[in-house]
């Protein structure tokens, strides 16, 4: 209430965390549009983190490289400070497409097993309770990690590592991933 007597409004009530948790699926045909936004909410927050991702790449595969050979990188301002040196500000932004091309598909696979978990969890009403939630969101957690994220930051790594050599071979998303396959396969546990 308010000095008047009035009740006040709360400008953030949220009433979906009280009725159907928080991560809420959207509601009739706006699971499409909510794949799309996954998606898109996803490439602007990879645009934005991609270089500190950058950089802990180039500083773990340096280490490797630094065992019985000389490290290229001092640390995280070194390394910050050369990329940006040798290749300007977008270097931190090498290998950034491998990402992008695979937000997408994380959320879809996210968010279609979570509806399908769902639709085959479901109680006689509709409802689903806090405990199926929970397990729902497990399952589509596990789906995201095995068909997406595990495969793609494979990927991604594979390009960074392609970028620091002299000479990188891959040209695009498209070529690099159709080469890593042609040499190495799917089942490769390096895949």
């Amino acid at each position: 209430m308010n000095s008047s007597g009035t009740a006040r409004r709360n400008p953030f009530a949220r009433p979906w965390m009280t009725e159907h948790g928080a991560a809420a699926a959207a509601g009739g045909g706006q699971g499409v549009k909510g794949i799309i936004a996954g998606g898109i909410t996803g490439g602007i927050e990879i645009c934005i983190t991609f270089p500190t991702e950058y950089v802990k790449t180039q500083l773990q595969l340096d280490e490797k490289s630094g065992k019985g050979g000389t490290k290229q990188y001092d640390g995280i301002v070194d390394c910050v400070k050369k990329t940006v040196k040798q290749r300007g500000f977008f270097g931190l932004y090498r290998g950034l497409s491998v990402l992008l091309y695979g937000s997408i598909p994380k959320s879809a696979v996210r968010f279609g097993a979570f509806e399908e978990f769902k639709k085959r969890s479901v109680d006689s009403k509709g409802n689903l309770s806090p405990g199926g939630r929970l397990l729902c969101g497990l399952g589509a957690g596990v789906c995201e990690a095995i068909f997406a994220v595990t495969p793609m930051e494979t990927v991604k790594v594979k390009f960074i590592n392609d970028q620091r050599s002299a000479n990188p071979r891959f040209k695009g998303f498209f070529h690099g991933v159709s080469l890593i396959i042609k040499e190495q396969g799917t089942g490769n546990p390096d895949f």
